[in-house]
């Protein structure tokens, strides 16, 4: 029953993860597109038109953050966050589970946390504007909240792979073909 579970958390997750992949390509892409031009624009472009272009450090930035935060549960699941092995490399057995289970419920513990307070923030966000874009505060501090529920889903698909034996603690999961 567990592993039936699993398995179909693990699919909704590579199903997922093809979209976010290609947000934070788009985000990378067009962050990095608004730079180069800011740069061109500050030193070729300005002794030909004499306007001004202030939303490509913005757009930048909010790219930026867009991007880190989507792919905070891609990280998370494939076993490329940075982390500090030294304490549970050493472990074995009984010890090792109750590392890697406490670790994970203070993690979902804290991302429920910021899930929970990012909500009851977004209409106090209502009232901001980005400065130049004028991008709505909701877009902009929605932005944890979607990280948080991103890795919050992969930590349950995570402790039910290691609940199930699928898979090890602390280690990466493997992909799976859709």
């Amino acid at each position: 029953m567990v592993k039936n579970i699993y398995f179909f958390l693990c699919k909704v997750s590579d199903i997922l993860q093809k979209p976010l992949e290609f947000l934070i390509a788009f985000f990378m892409y067009a962050g990095v597109l608004a730079i180069v031009f800011q740069v061109l624009y500050r030193y070729v472009l300005v002794r030909i038109f004499t306007f001004s272009f202030p939303y490509t450090e913005e757009f930048s930035r909010y790219a930026l953050i867009w991007m880190t935060f989507l792919g905070a549960g891609i990280v998370l699941k494939e076993g490329t966050l940075i982390s500090l092995s030294l304490l549970y490399d050493r472990l074995r057995g009984i010890s090792k589970y109750a590392l890697y289970y406490v670790t994970r419920v203070l993690m979902l513990f804290f991302m429920f946390a910021v899930i929970r307070y990012g909500i009851d923030f977004l209409p106090f966000a209502q009232m901001f504007r980005s400065p130049v874009l004028g991008i709505s505060g909701v877009f902009l501090y929605m932005m944890p909240v979607v990280g948080c529920i991103l890795m919050s889903y992969e930590t349950i698909v995570d402790v039910f792979g290691v609940i199930s034996g699928e898979q090890e603690p602390f280690t990466r999961r493997m992909p799976r073909k859709v």
